[in-house]
């Protein structure tokens, strides 16, 4: 299966990920200036933060143009959506 998200939601995605990317530089910065421990965590915390909003996206896409794709076909809907529930029983 293919990434299923349409040309402006990549870009959106990519603009959020060369984000965080900037961000996990920042932490590798800090951690090599012996900065403030906590101030090193509190970047992780908002570097998580942005890859879960990332994450959500990407299901959503997944949901609106993969598995709604796959059931108005029908083809392999069930394995799609079993593919995703195991996906979200890892995210515990």
């Amino acid at each position: 299966m293919t990434f299923c998200c349409n040309d402006e939601e990549k870009k959106k995605l990519k603009i959020r990920l060369n984000r965080i990317e900037g961000q996990i530089r920042g932490i590798n910065k800090m951690v090599a200036e012996n900065r403030d421990c906590m101030e090193i965590l509190n970047q992780i915390v908002s570097c998580q933060s942005a890859l879960k909003g990332v994450w959500k996206e990407v299901v959503r896409g997944h949901l609106q143009n993969c598995i709604t794709d796959a059931l108005k076909t029908g083809k392999n809907s069930a394995a799609l959506i079993d593919e995703l529930v195991e996906h979200l029983e890892k995210m515990k």
